[in-house]
Order: C-alpha cells, then sequence, then structure tokens
C-alpha cells in the first residue's frame, strides 16, 4: 500500500450552526463548529483536502441571513463557548482567518496556492467550497464527485441551502470529476459518501507511522454521529433516497473504521484539538 508523507490539519475559522444539523433528530442549541480541511505532503506534491469558506462568501449578506435564520430561535443564543479557538465576535455567525483563508491557511506551512499538486472538495456547501476560486486562478486542479458539481449546476439549490455560486463558477477552474472511489494521489483516496450532498466524499490518508486516517467531512460533523450511530442531520437533496443514503454512508464508515483508522469528523471542535498535528506533521 503506498503511503504519503506527512498530514497537517487545517482550521480555516468556525460556523456558529443548529446541532440538529449535524445530527438527525438533533436539539436545535447552537455549536461553533470549526470549518476544518487537511494538507497532505505525498510522493506527488502537496494535496489539500476542503478549503473552508471564502471572504465574499463571509461578508456575503444573503449568506449571514441564511445563517440567521437557521439559528435565531435557539434556545442558547448567548451561551459562551469555552472551546479555543475563541470566535472573534461571540454573536456572530461564523469567522474566518484573515485575508484570503485558504492562502493564509497554506502560508502558516510555508506554502502558497501555486504550490500544490491538487485540491479535493468533499461537497460544494459554503463552508466547503470557499478556496475553489484561489485554486483556480493559481492554476490547481480540483477533484470534485461528478454528482457534486451537476448538482450545483442544476439550478435546483442556492445560498439559502448554503451552495454559494461564485465558489463553483469561476471561469478556468480545472475540474477533476471523480465517479465514486478514486485514489488522489500516492496514499491519498476518495471515498464516495453521499447523502448530505448527492456527490458528498470523505477521504482516507495513509501515512506509514500513524497509519490510515478518515476526514469524514459532513457525512458525520460530530463524534456523537459515530458514538450513537446517528446519521448528519441534513440532505440538500431532500428525498427520501438522500437520507437513506447518508445513513448508508455513515454505516460505511463505521466499517472502515473497524481495523483502527483514525477518524476525524468534519465539524468537532474537541476532535479537530486534539487531532492537531505536531510539529512537522502527523507522519
Amino acid at each position: 500500500m503506498s503511503t504519503a508523507k506527512r498530514l497537517f490539519l487545517l482550521q480555516f475559522g468556525a460556523e456558529r450552526v443548529p446541532k440538529a444539523l449535524s445530527l438527525a433528530g438533533g436539539p436545535p442549541e447552537l455549536y461553533w463548529e470549526p470549518l476544518t480541511g487537511a494538507l497532505v505532503e505525498t510522493s506527488a506534491g502537496w494535496v489539500l483536502l476542503d478549503t473552508g469558506m471564502s471572504r465574499a462568501a463571509h461578508e456575503d449578506a444573503e449568506a449571514t441571513a441564511a445563517y440567521e435564520l437557521a439559528g435565531r430561535d435557539a434556545p442558547n443564543l448567548d451561551h459562551e463557548w469555552r472551546l479555543a479557538p475563541r470566535p472573534p465576535d461571540a454573536a456572530g455567525w461564523n469567522w474566518i482567518l484573515d485575508g484570503d483563508p485558504v492562502a493564509t491557511a497554506l502560508a502558516e506551512h510555508g506554502l502558497a496556492p501555486e504550490d500544490l499538486h491538487l485540491a479535493a472538495v468533499s461537497h460544494l456547501h459554503i463552508d466547503h467550497s470557499g478556496g475553489i476560486p484561489t485554486l483556480a486562478r493559481a492554476g490547481v486542479p480540483v477533484a470534485i464527485q461528478r454528482r457534486e458539481l451537476a448538482f450545483a449546476r442544476s439550478g435546483a439549490v442556492g445560498v439559502a441551502e448554503g451552495f454559494f455560486e461564485p465558489d463553483w463558477t469561476e471561469p478556468g477552474t480545472v475540474w477533476r470529476e471523480l465517479d465514486g472511489d478514486a485514489e488522489l494521489a500516492p496514499g491519498v483516496h476518495a471515498v464516495a459518501t453521499p447523502g448530505h450532498t448527492p456527490g458528498h466524499m470523505s477521504f482516507r490518508v495513509d501515512l506509514e507511522d500513524s497509519g490510515s486516517w478518515l476526514f469524514t467531512a459532513d457525512a458525520t460533523d460530530l463524534a456523537q454521529n459515530f458514538l450513537d450511530h446517528v446519521p448528519c442531520g441534513s440532505w440538500a437533496g431532500g428525498t427520501d433516497e438522500d437520507a437513506a443514503a447518508a445513513s448508508s454512508s455513515l454505516d460505511r464508515l463505521v466499517s472502515l473504521a473497524a481495523g483502527g483508522v483514525r477518524l476525524v469528523p468534519g465539524h468537532d471542535q474537541v476532535i479537530a484539538n486534539t487531532a492537531r498535528h505536531p510539529r512537522g506533521g502527523h507522519r
């Protein structure tokens, strides 16, 4: 089995959303959920997995209104968030890194967007797709499931549903369209986990020393999805088939983790803090 060289965990910011979006049948209380990604060094070059939220989306009035609509009736609007990193504005709906968040995150590791070999986006929700325009302008190809790109382009969803069109309509974007599971680079694999969106995918990174890591993105936002075996709380397609797919994807991830794979849910601050890379990255 080929392995990657190093793994760095990234946090591009955080968003304040109801827990019910993360857990089917979950409560309406608000949680700050991190916007996470991974940077992997492989023998083919650097690979970025997920890209956070763009500054344009962060500052977009319609996007902010969508966050507010989802959370304005939560019973804990004034709840104090005790975990690090603390949001700069505790009453806000999201925060992101300074400048261009994806470029800022890469710069922390001495890289620029044009240094990447490939990027991959788990799905096209606003909190995962934000770096695509920056990567496109740098000439970095972006891997995406074919079904996901077609769904976003269908016109069936917009900002109200969490899809920010400027992210995935950047002229010159070089898409690497996938159909199910695929090897992205040596030691880095796409794992099809549809349901939350029709073309959602997770990522497996295989390292020589620390073994395999499974980044589940929004197929499972929280450790509680695994602990209580509860699928994600929203599915963009809105059909019974999408709900069933989300449940099947949870089953698949649990099965893949049975061999001791390290699970990293997409939006769990405790797990993100615990799994944070050491100096020089995970190996």
